[in-house]
């Protein structure tokens, strides 16, 4: 047997065994040092990838590119972020403390390389990556504005001005190693002014939080607030108990956030200060009856002749589905002067699409109340349902949100109790109610939920049917002017007398079906109990939690599935009608905001499927399986639609109606975009591309063929 030689066999394990060891030192140097500068790091890695490749990130770079004020503020914020990390991390890392800490104890030429460029890196690392950025993204104007932004870092941090330095000595002993006799004064006076002027930015978004953050946008919000936190938190959490040989505080947020969540939960859903409205409402087919007798009444339903009668169903997608839910039913509006709305019955909508039917239904009440023709959005537009629509959501309503979060709602997480008015929700619904009053000049979504449908022209207003999600089991819970009774299996009625939300407004009712995941909170509901069991809200009963409600779209994305639900619910009012001689034609309409995406028919065939990436598939199989599905519900849902209308309406291609986004408009699921992409979606409804979409088969129904 072959015998290889000892020698080289010891040291071929000699120098594995120095290898690993010398790994593992600088590896434990490493963790060292990023530990003793962990905001710095950690933060700035964070915020550069959420900005340049999220594409959440990069649709809010397009949206501060436009032209105005927020570019040259975004990118203030990005120098003041740059210069918060490079200087905590230089003065984290340059101190050298009492104690055993590695980061302390090591003067290798690694940790002293570490010492000197980590902070440098940092420093120019986020002007770096919006400059290439902003390249891939055609902006060379901007993309040259980072670099020269880059350049001018890259130069202070390698040679920073004596406004920065701080006095050093050297340790006895040691020509290496450098230490901090102190901070000096000014570097304190400016620690404690970026807090006061973090505090000042975040009473501002407080007090008027739509105002601010028309200025200071999203991504500027985004930068300011790390530049706080990391200033905060290697300086006074780390740097300043270090100085006091106190150990390091950097996870004390990470305990506070995790000890008070107990009792600080400050996201109860919003309720006004009023009567609740009505517990008792018609269930679906008394109300379709007395809908269809007001027709019958004004000679709009006639014996004999087709009525087609409009279901609708919005697909959730932030933004983006609302603004496409809008236009699709405005341009509907518009193109029939006036006569879908009188046919349509009911929509059923999910985050963005219940905000896009919301508004939609909102435009017909004012019309039909003589207001909209008055309206400002409406004054110089032949189509004022487009043009009041556009005017309505065509705005950033991400930045308000963020600012909460960033701001008010962020320190609350730290805080033992409850401070309601910081709740980012709200900032959310203020924003909505703020840009419904300046585009149409009244207070719609800011109302009690079921006023829409007050009055005598109350019966001229589509149904809403806002699909939101119970985290606590997982239920549908519906608000509607409909009851929501055992035709909607399995599902919660919102405006149940048992439950305390008959108080919340259009905005809020519109919210909970769009509490998209950590941009809004889960909105906590609350009920009133009498002798241990749920009773009617009154003075002198106990009130407490009941649930928490979260986006629809956690049960089911497109809204179809309570549509389902109201056709069958409906069939027995259609069959009398028809038995008296009216040919009443139900017609579903979904309206997708998925570009690309189209409705699948019968079995899938396995080319459509996709393999994704195995990396970390035993962490990230499961979470990414739930999320797919939510997808996966949705269509699922329209195809079983599909099924089920073929055998309850007599066979009709065109009583089902596909509205998607048949082009890649590359619109993100968020709440802002920029102008460029709010155009693409504009142009889908022009000709040619309008063509591909079944306006036209509306319009012949509405006319009778």
């Amino acid at each position: 047997m072959l015998q290889l030689p000892a020698r080289p066999v010891r040291l071929a394990a000699y120098t594995m065994h120095n290898f690993v060891r010398a790994a593992g030192a600088r590896l434990l140097e490493t963790g060292s040092l990023y530990w003793r500068c962990f905001y710095s790091v950690t933060l700035t890695i964070l915020c550069s990838a959420g900005l340049v490749f999220i594409p959440q990130g990069i649709e809010s770079l397009r949206l501060v590119s436009q032209p105005g004020w927020n570019f040259p503020v975004f990118l203030m914020s990005v120098t003041v972020w740059s210069l918060a990390a490079w200087y905590s991390s230089r003065l984290t890392l340059g101190r050298v403390f009492a104690g055993n800490a590695i980061v302390d104890c090591s003067d290798t030429a690694y940790v002293e390389w570490l010492r000197a460029w980590l902070p440098r890196m940092l420093g120019v690392l986020p002007a770096t990556l919006l400059t290439v950025r902003y390249h891939l993204m055609g902006e060379p104007l901007l993309a040259l504005a980072c670099a020269g932004a880059t350049l001018a870092l890259g130069a202070f941090v390698l040679k920073p001005r004596s406004w920065f330095d701080t006095k050093l000595s050297r340790l006895p002993g040691s020509e290496a190693t450098r230490r901090f006799v102190e901070l000096q004064r000014r570097t304190v006076v400016m620690l404690v002014t970026v807090i006061i002027l973090s505090f000042v930015l975040l009473a501002a978004i407080w007090w008027r939080p739509v105002e601010v953050t028309s200025v200071v946008t999203a991504p500027a919000l985004l930068c300011f607030a790390f530049a706080s936190w990391i200033l905060f938190g290697d300086l006074v959490l780390i740097y300043y108990f270090r100085h006091l040989n106190l150990p390091s505080m950097a996870a004390l947020p990470l305990v506070l956030l995790v000890v008070f969540s107990a009792w600080n939960d400050n996201h109860a859903v919003a309720l006004l200060d009023e009567p609740p409205g009505p517990a008792a409402r018609p269930i679906a087919p008394v109300h379709l009856q007395a809908w269809l007798a007001e027709r019958r009444n004004s000679g709009a339903l006639v014996a004999g002749k087709p009525f087609p009668l409009f279901l609708v169903a919005a697909e959730g997608g932030g933004i983006r589905g609302a603004y496409w839910t809008a236009l699709v039913l405005s341009k509907l509006q518009d193109d029939s002067r006036g006569q879908f709305g009188s046919h349509a019955f009911a929509l059923s909508g999910v985050s963005g699409g219940s905000l896009g039917n919301a508004v939609f239904a909102a435009l017909v009440a004012e019309d039909q109340a003589g207001l909209l023709a008055v309206a400002p959005c409406a004054r110089q537009s032949p189509a004022r349902y487009q043009a009041c629509a556009t005017a309505v959501l065509r705005r950033d309503f991400l930045s308000p949100i963020l600012g909460y979060l960033l701001y008010p709602d962020m320190v609350q997480r730290f805080l033992p109790m409850p401070v309601p008015a910081a709740d980012r929700a709200r900032a959310m619904e203020t924003a909505w109610r703020s840009g419904w009053a300046e585009s149409v000049g009244s207070n719609r979504l800011g109302e009690r939920f079921d006023r829409l449908w007050q009055g005598p022209r109350g019966l001229q207003v589509p149904s809403l049917l806002l699909n939101a999600t119970l985290v606590d089991g997982g239920n549908r819970i519906i608000a509607s002017n409909i009851a929501i009774d055992g035709s909607f299996p399995d599902a919660f009625d919102a405006s149940d007398e048992l439950i305390d939300l008959r108080r919340m407004s259009m905005a809020t009712a519109v919210h909970n079906s769009a509490r998209f995941s950590y941009i809004s909170p889960a909105g906590t509901v609350y009920a009133c109990r009498e002798g241990g069991r749920l009773a009617p809200c009154a003075p002198g009963r106990e009130r407490g939690p009941w649930g928490r409600v979260i986006d629809g779209g956690y049960f089911e994305n497109s809204g179809v599935e309570t549509v389902r639900d109201l056709l069958f619910a409906i069939q027995p009012v259609l069959r009398a009608w028809h038995d008296d001689g009216y040919v009443i034609e139900p017609v579903v309409m979904v309206i997708s905001n998925s570009p690309g995406a189209i409705a699948p028919s019968g079995k899938l065939d396995p080319n459509t499927a996709r393999m994704d990436a195995t990396f970390l598939s035993e962490l990230l199989a499961p979470p990414l399986g739930l999320f797919n599905t939510r997808a996966a519900r949705a269509t699922f849902a329209v195809t079983a639609e599909r099924r089920d209308m073929s055998v309850m309406v007599p066979s009709d291609g065109e009583r089902f109606l596909w509205f998607g986004i048949t082009t890649n408009n590359d619109t993100p699921l968020a709440w802002a975009l920029a102008d460029r992409t709010f155009d693409g979606i504009d142009n889908l409804l022009q000709t040619p591309q309008s063509a591909r979409l079944p306006f036209s088969q509306v319009q012949k129904r509405l006319q009778g063929r």
